[in-house]
């Protein structure tokens, strides 16, 4: 019972149906795109939801629902491994990371949603690089 509950909450986030907000900062964790497909959007790192766990907790917790449950083990240790290298940058007072606001963002077809069998992967990229494959 409770796993069909989560499925079926998975599918309403997968599908737009139900999205992730902050209420204090009006964020909300996804945009739904043209095409029908849903991608996890961070928050404004220079806008008022700064450092806001609950506009980050929307994001995160989107971001895992629209991950591929065969990724999704992989994807929290990716994160886990952020989370670890960031705190001994901050305490080594080496962290000056500045995030690409715009990145340029492809889309490829070779992943499958694992409720409807559509496309989902979105692969963020940046510019500068795709265009050294151009030449």
């Amino acid at each position: 019972m409770l796993q069909e509950k989560l499925n079926r909450i998975l599918g309403e986030i997968k599908s737009g149906a139900v999205m992730l907000t902050c209420g204090k900062h009006l964020y909300v964790a996804a945009r739904k795109m043209r095409h029908g497909h849903v991608v996890a959007i961070p928050p404004n790192p220079d806008g008022p939801s700064r450092g806001c766990p609950l506009c980050w907790e929307a994001y995160y917790v989107t971001d895992l629902c629209l991950t591929l449950p065969a990724k999704r083990q992989e994807r929290l240790d990716e994160l886990d491994s952020v989370i670890h290298h960031l705190v001994e940058f901050v305490k080594q007072g080496k962290f000056d990371f500045v995030p690409d606001i715009n990145p340029t963002i492809r889309y490829h077809k070779d992943a499958a949603d694992d409720i409807t069998g559509e496309d989902t992967r979105v692969v963020l990229t940046d510019l500068e690089t795709d265009l050294k494959g151009v030449n």
